[in-house]
């Protein structure tokens, strides 16, 4: 039988309190800190859920002070002079002539590399730390290969290799699946980590591994001393399996890296014959994005408390193409429908754009928005804490806003009309 694991309420105490002498113990692992995931109970909370620690993770700036990078990675400053300097004063890996590899296979098709990619190279980086625990130098290469074409610094990530398969329209399953057969042949990877939720990612690694005759490892939350915790039928309850070489894993299974830049280097893509497609892609389909749910759209704008207009607002959804969200209070009071509702107490999201129209930011509603890359809020209140939040604030009556991007939207419709 699954071993069960239990709650310790006497670590939890001492995991909630910073001073108590054996914080540090149960926090920290052969002398780094790794937010609690070797500790077995470290980061559970106490109603069952994992949780990062949040002073777990950090870098060593030129002037030897400890830095904690917050945004995600270092490599998220919006200025390009601040992202070469902060690369140059880190310590580089590298990697002249591997023994081993492990491939991280992203399937997302976003310019820039998504929450996942970087807890994915994260986990790539803990496993290879163990293979090469008893080398003088690192052998292990970890090769991040990426389905579509990526515009982001992966070096400060920990890709030590990259391989790009192609652009961001073509969907080629046999192609890609005939890549990765090759791959294993030419590299004999230790292990091979993919994205357990996204589609393309979780199909092709269950072929992959049917294919030569092994059990993937779904679910994967953790993974240390060479065994796995996997999620299971109860949110609360994990299982416990050997270390596999296919890990299927879902989002903070590991922490980005920190303190140092790898190299990067472009490999060329394995050569493999293109027989007949068994797959032939037609090219997108449109969507209505009222019928795509929350946790797996793009595109959402959000309303709360201040909106006023709520009419406008759905106008202004249809226009931009995005799904609608809703804080809670807009959900208590029946503007919106339950399943809209964002937050720690209704739908976590992940959308590339999120537009907050009237939504205060309470912290509940914060942690549902957590991993959207860029988000932007339209408020009168420039205090507010989704302003401190935002990427971008407009700070104006939701009202205007919405009806001024109405507007824009239209006008772009009847140019392009005009030119066809």
């Amino acid at each position: 039988m699954d071993e069960i694991k239990r709650r310790d309420p006497r670590k939890e105490r001492i995991l909630r309190d910073r001073l108590h002498p054996k914080h540090e113990e149960l926090t920290t692992f052969d002398g780094r800190s790794d937010g609690g995931v070797e500790s077995g109970t470290a980061n559970m909370m106490v109603n069952g859920v994992r949780r990062k620690n949040p002073h777990g993770v950090g870098f060593t700036s030129a002037d030897g002070i400890k830095r904690i990078d917050r945004s995600g990675g270092m490599s998220s400053s919006s200025s390009g002079v601040a992202k070469k300097s902060q690369s140059q004063s880190l310590p580089r890996r590298q990697i002249t002539e591997p023994t081993r590899y492990i491939v991280v296979v992203s399937d997302a098709d976003s310019k820039k590399l998504t929450t996942l990619d970087k807890d994915m190279l994260g986990l790539a980086h803990q496993l290879a730390t163990t293979l090469d625990d008893k080398t003088v130098t690192p052998n292990t290469a970890i090769v991040f290969l990426t389905l579509f074409n990526r515009d982001d610094d992966m070096a400060a990530f920990g890709a030590d290799r990259v391989i790009s398969l192609g652009d961001n329209t073509t969907y080629s399953p046999d192609h890609w699946l005939a890549v990765l057969h090759a791959l294993h042949t030419q590299l004999a990877p230790q292990h091979w980590i993919f994205a357990d939720e996204t589609l393309i990612g979780g199909d092709l690694a269950r072929k992959l591994s049917a294919s030569l005759g092994e059990r993937p490892a779904t679910r994967v939350k953790a993974a240390s001393h060479g065994s796995i915790e996997c999620g299971s039928g109860d949110e609360k309850h994990y299982v416990t399996r050997v270390l596999s070489r296919f890990l299927l894993v879902e989002e903070q299974v590991s922490d980005p890296i920190s303190g140092f830049v790898s190299e990067a280097s472009a490999c060329a893509c394995p050569d493999v014959e293109n027989g007949q497609a068994k797959i032939v892609d037609l090219g997108r389909v449109a969507v209505d994005p009222k019928d795509i749910p929350l946790p797996e759209t793009r595109f959402i704008l959000s309303g709360g408390n201040g909106v006023r207009n709520w009419a406008l607002f759905h106008q202004c959804a249809d226009a931009l193409g995005a799904t609608e969200g809703a804080s809670r209070v807009a959900v208590d009071n029946g503007h919106m429908p339950r399943p809209t509702q964002v937050g720690a107490s209704g739908t976590y999201v992940n959308a590339k754009v999120y537009i907050a129209v009237g939504i205060s930011g309470a912290i509940q509603h914060l942690q549902g928005m957590t991993h959207c890359d860029s988000v932007i809020a339209i408020n009168t209140d420039a205090s507010c804490d989704m302003v401190k939040r935002a990427d971008l604030s407009i700070i104006a009556d939701s009202a205007a806003v919405m009806q001024a991007l109405i507007d824009a939207t239209q006008g772009e419709l009847g140019e392009i009309e005009d030119a066809s």
